[in-house]
């Protein structure tokens, strides 16, 4: 039977941050651009893997979830 060794070894620590932080609502959208390309804390660096044009992409798509998380939380 697997066990998540991984994680009893504490690779997940400390926990990923969750982009609806303020923290991270508030950042420039280069952060999240530079996080892909060059890596930050435990993540990699993607450069190799992901296209310029697709970081972009991830991005706009990391605002518009944190955008919508927002609407959504001001409208209860």
């Amino acid at each position: 039977m697997a066990t998540a060794s991984i994680a009893r070894r504490g690779f997940n620590k400390p926990a990923p941050a969750s982009y609806h932080q303020d923290r991270l609502r508030q950042a420039p959208v280069g952060h999240f651009f530079d996080a892909m390309t060059n890596g930050w804390g435990a993540m990699p660096a993607y450069a190799q893997q992901v296209s310029v044009e697709d970081r972009w992409r991830i991005v706009a798509y990391i605002r518009a979830l944190q955008l919508s998380q927002m609407q959504a939380s001001q409208s209860r």
